[in-house]
């Protein structure tokens, strides 16, 4: 008799995604270390989620720096497909804190492929840009005072 229920097998660590998890930030720690396809960003940001959910963890520090490619294909991706199954798994707002080299603020393509601030409004989710990490921590510190069903 064949079961009606699938396990999740847990997802390999990819080699270009460093992970940890900081307990005493209760942060998700995630270094892209190079740059990536699509579906290699798709693998590594459903990996993350995996391990997000493993520590109950809705605070991600995202160090894109050595990615530093941003496009709309992945941004459509991210948008439509991951974000919104955020929620459901990890139970209140996920905070992004996203860590870029300076240029790339400055590029407009990528800057076109970033939600605006005002995309976030209302959402279970939020991302924001860095150029500093302790800038980034501090915002997801500073979330971690706000109301968890938001």
């Amino acid at each position: 008799m064949r079961s009606s229920f699938f396990v999740l097998m847990p997802l390999p660590a990819p080699d270009y995604l460093d992970v940890t998890y900081r307990a005493d930030l209760d942060v998700l720690l995630a270094r892209w270390m190079r740059r990536v396809t699509l579906e290699e960003m798709q693998q590594g940001y459903l990996y993350l989620l995996e391990k997000a959910e493993a520590h109950r963890c809705r605070y991600w520090l995202l160090d894109a720096r050595r990615r530093s490619n941003t496009d709309r294909e992945g941004a459509g991706w991210m948008v439509n497909s991951f974000l919104p199954g955020l929620h459901p798994r990890l139970g209140g707002r996920t905070y992004m804190a996203y860590l870029l080299v300076p240029a790339i603020m400055r590029d407009v393509e990528a800057d076109a492929a970033f939600p605006p601030a005002s995309f976030f409004v209302g959402k279970p989710y939020i991302g924001e840009r860095f150029i500093d990490e302790r800038e980034a921590i501090a915002w997801l510190q500073a979330a971690h005072r706000e109301p968890a069903t938001t």
